[in-house]
């Protein structure tokens, strides 16, 4: 029997992407497997955002390259690579190719012919592709791919080029496929979501439109998207979050940093105080709202004291969740060319902890005005002695029901009871 892994590394448009390659794969005859021993195809859909994402793929190469040189495994390469790591990775896959050439992988593997791949590149872009997804109830909807900012320190407009946004009326065929499948949490994706339809002025809806359009179908299920940058988001998004139920009350906007200095260092086209303006248009907008960020630490140059403008950022903001990351070097990005990365790696692991112990005291507060409140819980899974769900704000919620109750994927009415580092204790009502 054919067998096949796909082990995507990053964000959300990459496990997107291992669902579209899994398809492929299935199609071609080759059954999936969880462990990658049992694998005869090996596909990595790889992130280019931070050097120990790449260092994991040499790292898995030790497990590799015996069962390669004996044909007994095929690996394939695709997803996020910058062109400095695609030249010393293709030596050892055996295929190398964008994600947009998705359609082209059963000639790669020389499965068909290729007048059958041609045929089927005409009748299917890569976005038509229908994902095999991982989970029933919750699915990851492509809106856009590429990027146009250019941040100093980012390689995705160098590794998904610029940014291309997806016909609505795709889009909005395929969440309600889903929600007719009975898919209850359906995530919107793309590098910049909120530039959505800047590409094709006249043409296309703008992103606050999309998420009318999507929350205006019929189902009960909930709508999130990923990522928008502070530049784009405009007051006509946060109106729609707040007039529709369906979409969560949560937002991740990344600052990735609190002083104006390394802001234009970044070439994130915005300031401390607009950030910080918009994020009390959304407080006042948003009832309730939960919102999250992204934060790097230790950026090229980065004082004391331009730190502390971060810290005091999140302090003010006071965030339910923070992803935050050392910096470090991408080759062929403008800030390995032009800076020095010059923060020792003891003071950025340093910086990160303490924006943690930031975040953890934050969470907390904004947590303890919800005890004793019922939420809906979208509930994910049964872990050993307990149930795990999220409520709309993506908090987890941990409850107590018969391991054998079938849970998975429904919404539940769960009373908050207690509050512990980044989730509830509750009771299923």
């Amino acid at each position: 029997m054919k067998t096949y892994y796909v082990w995507p590394l990053g964000c959300q448009t990459n496990k997107s992407d291992g669902e579209r390659v899994a398809t492929v794969l299935e199609r071609l005859g080759y059954h999936r497997v969880h462990d990658e021993s049992n694998a005869n195809v090996i596909a990595v859909i790889a992130c280019a955002i931070r050097q120990s994402a790449v260092d994991r793929i040499y790292g898995k190469f030790r497990q590799w390259e015996q069962r390669q040189q004996a044909g007994d495994l095929t690996t394939i390469l695709t997803g996020c690579v910058l062109p400095h790591d695609k030249q010393k990775l293709t030596p050892k896959f055996d295929l190398v190719f964008d994600i947009e050439d998705l359609p082209r992988l059963p000639l790669l593997l020389a499965q068909t012919t290729v007048e059958e791949t041609v045929n089927l590149r005409d009748k299917m872009e890569y976005f038509d592709i229908e994902p095999l997804h991982n989970s029933a109830f919750r699915a990851w909807v492509p809106i856009a791919k590429g990027c146009d900012k250019f941040c100093t320190y980012c390689a995705v407009p160098y590794t998904r080029g610029r940014e291309r946004s997806r016909p609505s009326t795709d889009i909005i065929t395929e969440v309600k496929k889903y929600i007719e499948r009975g898919y209850k949490d359906i995530h919107l994706l793309g590098q910049n979501v909120n530039s959505y339809g800047l590409d094709k002025p006249g043409q296309e809806l703008r992103f606050a439109e999309l998420l009318t359009a999507v929350a205006q179908l019929e189902g009960d299920f909930w709508i999130r998207f990923h990522a928008p940058h502070p530049r784009d988001f405009t007051a006509d998004v946060i109106a729609a979050i707040a007039n529709y139920p369906k979409l969560c009350k949560q937002i991740n906007l990344p600052a990735q940093s609190g002083n104006n200095q390394l802001l234009r260092r970044m070439n994130r086209p915005y300031t401390r105080e607009k950030y910080l303006a918009l994020i009390d248009a959304i407080k006042a907008g948003i009832p309730n709202v939960s919102l999250s960020t992204d934060i790097i630490v230790g950026f090229c140059g980065e004082t004391d004291e331009q730190f502390q403008d971060s810290k005091t950022l999140m302090e003010y903001v006071k965030y339910d969740m923070a992803f935050i990351a050392q910096y470090s070097v991408r080759p062929g990005t403008v800030a390995a060319r032009r800076f020095t990365d010059d923060v020792p790696v003891a003071e950025k692991k340093q910086r990160e902890q303490t924006l943690t112990a930031v975040l953890k005291r934050t969470f907390q507060e904004n947590q303890l005005p919800r005890l004793g409140q019922t939420h809906r819980v979208l509930v994910e899974k049964y872990s050993k002695d307990h149930w795990l769900g999220r409520n709309e704000h993506q908090v987890t919620i941990e409850f107590q029901a018969p391991a054998d109750a079938p849970l998975v994927g429904t919404f539940q009415n769960i009373k908050l009871n207690s509050v512990e580092p980044f989730r509830f204790v509750g009771i299923i009502q």
